[in-house]
């Protein structure tokens, strides 16, 4: 079943990938790895500026979104993904930010009392035109 590519629908994705079994948990993570664009079209029920968003996405960006997941999962841990809503009409290309986070101790000095495991990613994509609340 596709998912609405929202809050929800990567909640509920992400849900279905970590309780599964590793082998299934392990091809999610290949198809990541391998395929991201082909992964969000098999996963999600994208509008076609959606699509047209992931195919003219730089390759490092899909690289480093496609790493960042699949380190996620593999350490057991969902990706603290937040998504704001356009004030926009939906189906408008709306300009948009792309904010990630990561932290991998085998890339980053340990940081004393950090509460973020390793492993830990962040994908939050804010409208540009959103009134800030």
């Amino acid at each position: 079943m596709k998912r609405t590519f929202d809050q929800a629908g990567v909640n509920d994705l992400q849900e279905e990938v970590l309780t599964a079994t590793y082998a299934d948990r392990l091809a999610m993570i290949n198809f990541v790895m391998s395929d991201l664009v082909g992964f969000m079209l098999a996963y999600f029920d994208l509008r076609l500026s959606q699509i047209q968003y992931l195919n003219t996405m730089s390759l490092a960006l899909k690289t480093e979104l496609s790493i960042g997941i699949a380190d996620s999962w593999n350490n057991n841990l969902a990706v603290d993904f937040q998504k704001e809503s356009s004030s926009v009409d939906e189906e408008e290309d709306t300009p948009k930010d792309i904010i990630l986070s990561r932290y991998n101790s085998s890339s980053t000095p340990p940081v004393t009392n950090s509460l973020l495991p390793t492993g830990y990613f962040s994908i939050r994509i804010v409208y540009r035109n959103t009134a800030y609340r």
